[in-house]
């Protein structure tokens, strides 16, 4: 299983869009035959700071994910929203 977290600064002013446009995202993401689990969270302690974590079932899964038309729409669209490009950290796990 692969597991990616994407930590998201969000500019104060693009912060409704932000969240708009990840509305699409994470209902695809979540119907692709791979994804275990793909979900949004925002930090309790600072504002407009985000993470998205995901689940996958192996490289493949991700790396078609990356080739869908809603991640590279999303990726299109939250162009100018964000402090900083995303920090992307992946972890390789296996199901006890």
């Amino acid at each position: 299983m692969i597991i990616i977290h994407a930590h998201i600064h969000v500019k104060k002013e693009a912060r409704s869009d932000f969240l708009r446009l990840t509305e699409d995202l994470v209902k695809n993401s979540q119907a692709e035959e791979g994804n275990i689990s793909y979900k949004l969270y925002e930090d309790t302690e600072k504002s407009n700071v985000f993470v998205m974590v995901e689940e996958w079932k192996d490289e493949d899964a991700v790396e078609f994910h990356f080739e869908t038309a809603h991640f590279k729409a999303f990726g299109e669209a939250s162009q100018g929203k964000l402090e900083e490009a995303p920090e992307v950290v992946k972890y390789t796990a296996s199901r006890q």
